[in-house]
């Protein structure tokens, strides 16, 4: 049944995590590569895809007060003390542990090379010690998927990009739910197990956390104050779409400057999470929703979000958190709103037909202002089409149905945008890091 498939993908799917998933799946692999050798860490080697270089140099990492980095996201990795990594691996950050790092980078000790030929998400780490030891993990596909463990050259664990070990599974599962009928989901939804509409509703909890603490002081760019004047003065309507806009741009401000809380990811991002969760809480406060009808938009809106990483790559040149989630966001919005199937096609191909293309160019606060077009982009859409608007399938890049219009996001993305990823990290790279 295609219920039992979306609850399979959505628990391996939606998780915690902490700080921005890309320079953490680098502390994971360089973890992972240090445990296999014996003494002090001597140097890393990091080997990266230009969509890991792009989404991880720019951004803040939690509990090192705003700092950046690749170099420092490896030796934060290589000294962490958790024998079972994930994706939470740098909670209970503390100043020995940040300085020790910190020395690391500072003597030159890690090395990065680009990897052209390597599209999507690609980390491979080589952590050497003084003894002479290394050890060498790569993460490809996924955020924690590890394909292959060697120590001193000798293999201790492989498997491929889609294996069934770890969070490989997950890609599995992903292409699995990208093959079921979302009519047979939508028309079900309603059967959720009370396990997964509370993991649903956790998402929630946890990310309004962050989202208070962006409203606080911990986003450098403090856009979620920003929009909360604009609306006490009269400036922007004090409306359900301005006050998600807020809600969620400030989460995102808090995340991308480094704040020290956890956030619930879907589809491996944890600005994916955010666009998902804080609108449908706000909207599904506006039209008086029940925790049933808000867990339920939810998982829709985290489904959809998984079927488009599926079809576009875990990373791409597209914008994740617009095109994927604002999509997904746009058909949980379109049902907590009481519309069916049909409307949630006529919105979210109004999504398809007007934001489709916009670029990723990493991982920053800047992101902050993209997810203010994400939700006012699929409020107005899932809007329009309760009120009859519906493009023409015949309109640009648009399918005949959900499945095909989605299925062609993914080949804008790849292969489409591939070469576009080169430019925007050639750009990137070409501006002076401070």
């Amino acid at each position: 049944m295609s219920l039992t498939q979306l609850e399979r993908t959505l628990k391996l799917d939606i998780k915690a995590a902490l700080g921005c998933t890309e320079p953490i799946t680098i502390a994971l692999a360089a973890c992972k590569a240090r445990h296999l050798t014996a003494g002090s860490t001597r140097r890393v080697t990091l080997r990266l895809s230009t969509n890991l270089l792009k989404n991880a140099m720019e951004v803040g990492i939690p509990g090192t007060g705003g700092q950046r980095g690749i170099p420092l996201a490896a030796a934060l990795g290589c000294f962490a003390k958790g024998s079972e990594p994930n994706l939470t691996l740098l909670e209970g950050m503390n100043e020995d542990w940040l300085k020790q790092s910190r020395d690391f980078v500072a003597q030159d000790r890690v090395a990065i090379e680009l990897v052209p030929e390597k599209h999507g998400l690609f980390v491979d780490a080589l952590v050497e010690d003084k003894a002479g030891n290394s050890g060498r993990c790569i993460i490809q596909g996924s955020h924690e998927n590890c394909v292959l463990l060697e120590k001193n050259g000798e293999i201790m664990f492989k498997s491929d990009n889609t294996g069934d070990s770890g969070s490989g599974k997950l890609l599995k599962e992903r292409q699995a739910l990208a093959a079921t009928s979302i009519a047979n989901i939508w028309n079900n939804i309603h059967e959720l197990s009370p396990k997964m509409r509370q993991h649903m509703l956790n998402g929630i909890d946890m990310n309004l956390r962050v989202a208070e603490a962006g409203m606080g002081n911990d986003g450098f760019l403090k856009i979620g104050n920003i929009y909360r004047d604009l609306m006490q003065q009269g400036w922007l309507g004090n409306d359900v779409i301005n006050k998600a806009k807020a809600l969620t741009s400030a989460a995102v401000d808090a995340r991308m400057s480094g704040c020290d809380l956890p956030v619930m990811t879907s589809a491996g991002s944890g600005n994916q999470g955010l666009t998902i969760t804080l609108p449908l809480h706000v909207l599904a406060k506006h039209v008086k929703a029940d925790e049933d009808k808000l867990s339920e938009a939810l998982a829709i809106s985290h489904a959809i979000t998984s079927i488009l990483k599926h079809h576009s790559g875990t990373l791409s040149a597209m914008c994740g958190c617009v095109v994927c989630s604002g999509i997904g966001l746009t058909a949980g919005a379109t049902y907590l709103l009481g519309g069916n199937l049909e409307i949630a096609t006529a919105a979210v191909n109004t999504m398809v037909g007007s934001i489709t293309g916009i670029i990723c160019d990493g991982a920053k606060v800047g992101c902050a202002i993209k997810l203010i077009c994400a939700v006012d982009s699929a409020f107005q859409a899932a809007m329009l089409a309760m009120r009859g608007l519906k493009l023409p399938t015949t309109n640009g890049v648009l399918g005949e149905n959900l499945e095909s219009s989605l299925a062609n996001i993914g080949l804008i993305a790849a292969p489409g945008m591939v070469e576009t990823d080169d430019q925007i990290l050639a750009i990137m790279l070409g501006k002076p890091i401070k």
